[in-house]
């Protein structure tokens, strides 16, 4: 089974997991832990992510910021050492395919994945002005 973890400071993990159950359909393999909207400690609902895990599941846990508080407390619990991966700097793009994708979710191929997510975030900017007319026209030229 393919099951996915959001983590996130604030209520990004959930925003996250709404847009995914929008475009994806309901997604009973995605879990979001929000992380300080509380005063609970979200450790245990991590560790018993991990532990749930079987060796035949696809699991990765997905965290918002590299060194962040919320990505120290996954790291601390060493989800690689049961099977799990731990991917940070999470982003809609990354996690629909890590969700959607038919092919296994390796060590590999979530590498693959990553870069290509990453190669998608950059600045726009509007090279030409009939792409402002808000007709529509011209702005994908």
């Amino acid at each position: 089974m393919r099951r996915i973890l959001l983590a996130s400071h604030g209520h990004f993990a959930s925003g996250l997991k709404s847009s995914i159950d929008i475009l994806a359909g309901e997604s009973s393999g995605v879990t979001a832990i929000d992380a300080y909207v509380d005063n609970s400690d979200y450790t245990a609902a991590i560790r018993e992510f991990i532990d749930s895990c079987t060796p035949n599941d696809e699991a990765v846990i997905f965290t918002d910021i590299l060194g962040g508080s919320v990505f120290q407390k996954v790291a601390l619990e060493q989800p690689e050492h049961h099977g799990v991966m731990h991917v940070t700097g999470m982003n809609l793009a990354v996690v629909m395919e890590c969700l959607l994708t038919p092919e296994k979710l390796t060590k590999e191929s979530v590498d693959e994945i990553c870069a290509a997510a990453a190669s998608q975030l950059r600045r726009v900017q509007v090279l030409n002005e009939e792409a402002t007319d808000n007709s529509g026209e011209g702005f994908f030229s």
